[in-house]
């Protein structure tokens, strides 16, 4: 998942970011207030819970998959070897379970334990990873033959291909509700890509005609209804978009390219985050709620008491710089080289 998903029975936690005393004005500076305003003030910083989140560190040639608590790195996952990255996380009970790759093995990890979902002879990458019970699934692609497959595997076997392998297909997403599995992502028609949901394995619904390529990148299911977020293209330019079921709720103007990543739900309050015209956002009901920053992407949200956590990235010209924000201000500064992907709230016992 270019997202990761939160159920609602957990929530994350955060690190506070310090600030510097302002210094006293010099008398010789007329222009100078004799009273500046004070420096902003960190966010508060609930004892309660704990910040998760999984990305890749970018400072060296090679990709490392990392996961971070409350803004310091937990552990790296790879050793820099092989290219790699962590796309989702998920904990539950003290354990944290991560999806991503390495080289060109699809894998999970639970804490740094790792196992191979795939074999390694051919390309493949797990998205997105969801714990229901004692059940783990994955949601990704892995490469047959010549083309893209979408896959579902549970507890480290493959339990759906979700695609036939006759045209290329990714899985982005999964949120499991009792004993079913829903995947969103996309799959090639011969002319274009298609935005799709799929429930146990079948397709659910198709969220776009295939007139246009588009893509469903987050998943979250509430009750009956299924949320999607997405992009489809415009002709000229990339919509972000939301679709409640099989009825779009929300789109962009489509006057820049705009992506939805990561779709949560709370009541009857859709939160979206995304990024357009590299400007990294975040949209509730269709509206922005904020700009984070004007070069960079939101690629996972949480909302938590109120409070909406968002990690992703800015870039300062020349790297990515991995970042979480809390209600629209940086909370804190993960890697000064890096991504981050997946947020995950976790309440403490």
């Amino acid at each position: 998942m270019k997202k990761a998903f939160l159920i609602v029975a957990v929530a994350a936690a955060m690190l506070a970011i310090g600030f510097t005393a302002c210094k006293p004005n010099s008398p010789n500076s007329p222009e100078t207030p004799s009273n500046p305003p004070n420096p902003p003030e960190p966010p508060e910083l609930p004892k309660e819970i704990d910040i998760f989140v999984a990305g890749c560190d970018q400072s060296a040639a090679t990709f490392v998959a990392k996961v971070w608590k409350n803004g310091k790195e937990l552990y790296n996952l790879t050793d820099g070897s092989k290219q790699a990255e962590t796309r989702s996380v998920f904990v539950v009970g003290g354990d944290v379970y991560s999806a991503g790759y390495e080289g060109k093995v699809a894998k999970l990890w639970k804490n740094k334990t790792v196992t191979n979902l795939t074999d390694g002879s051919k390309n493949a990458f797990a998205r997105s990873v969801f714990v229901a019970g004692s059940n783990i699934y994955t949601a990704g692609y892995e490469i047959k033959g010549m083309k893209y497959v979408a896959k579902v595997w549970k507890n480290g076997s493959e339990l759906f291909a979700l695609t036939d392998g006759s045209k290329n297909a990714d899985a982005y997403s999964v949120f499991v509700v009792g004993e079913d599995v829903y995947t969103a992502g996309s799959a090639h028609n011969g002319t274009t890509y298609v935005a799709k949901v799929w429930k146990n394995g079948s397709e659910l619904f198709a969220l776009t005609d295939g007139s246009n390529n588009a893509d469903s990148y987050s998943i979250f299911v509430v009750g009956k209804d299924v949320y999607t977020a997405g992009s489809e293209q415009n002709g000229t330019k990339w919509v972000a978009k939301v679709w409640k079921n099989k009825k779009e709720i929300f789109h962009t103007s489509g006057s820049k390219d705009a992506y939805a990543y990561s779709v949560y739900v709370v009541g009857e309050d859709v939160y979206v985050s995304g990024d357009e015209g590299a400007t990294a956002k975040v949209w509730k009901n269709g509206e922005e709620l904020y700009s984070l920053t004007n070069d960079g992407s939101a690629k996972s949200i949480v909302v938590h008491n109120g409070d909406v956590y968002v990690a992703g990235f800015e870039s300062d010209g020349s790297n990515n710089i991995a970042k979480v924000w809390k209600n629209g201000k940086e909370l804190y500064k993960l890697a000064d080289k890096g991504i981050a992907y997946s947020i995950f709230i976790a309440e403490r016992k």
